[in-house]
């Protein structure tokens, strides 16, 4: 199967994530009606309630910058469709996909430092498995940052040597 070009498995990448970026929005969206209608409570007491409420902000905060992402994602795989590998507005799309990466490690190391301080405060076991999750994440983000930080760096020599080419041919 071929790697770019219309029916292409970056076409149909493509077509994953705008689904992928669909359902966040429809999740982003949802979730608060969901929880007012409940009857359990609303979405304001689940924000504010000390044990839960900095992991909802947490994801919540999380969102915007890995939506971000996945446009940035959509709009690559979308050159690959149109067969420009090698352009300016992908280096730049890497880049920004690399900074918001750190951002969201940000978000989870400091949600795990609020984390940490519920843990004193009320010794609850699922707490600890929030705290191993938000730690692990943000590793993940931190060194997948560092990764596409590292592939954009790869990236801009490659154009470059493409247009020393084009201009020695």
């Amino acid at each position: 199967m071929k790697i770019t070009g219309n029916r292409s498995i970056s076409s149909i990448i493509k077509i994953f994530l705008i689904i992928l970026f669909t359902i966040c929005i429809a999740t982003i969206i949802a979730v608060p009606i969901i929880v007012e209608n409940q009857g359990t409570g609303n979405f304001k007491q689940m924000i504010l309630n000390e044990t839960l409420g900095s992991t909802v902000v947490c994801i919540y905060l999380s969102a915007i910058p890995a939506l971000v992402m996945l446009y940035q994602f959509i709009k690559i795989f979308q050159h690959l469709k149109d067969n420009e590998l090698f352009c300016e507005d992908n280096v730049k799309r890497l880049s920004i996909i690399s900074i918001y990466c750190f951002v969201i490690s940000t978000i989870y190391f400091i949600t795990a430092i609020f984390a940490i301080a519920t843990i004193t405060k009320y010794f609850q076991e699922f707490v600890y498995y929030i705290l191993f999750s938000l730690i692990i994440l943000a590793i993940i983000f931190g060194v997948a940052g560092i990764g596409i930080k590292i592939l954009n760096e790869i990236y801009k020599k490659a154009i470059e040597y493409k247009e020393e080419n084009d201009f020695t041919i």
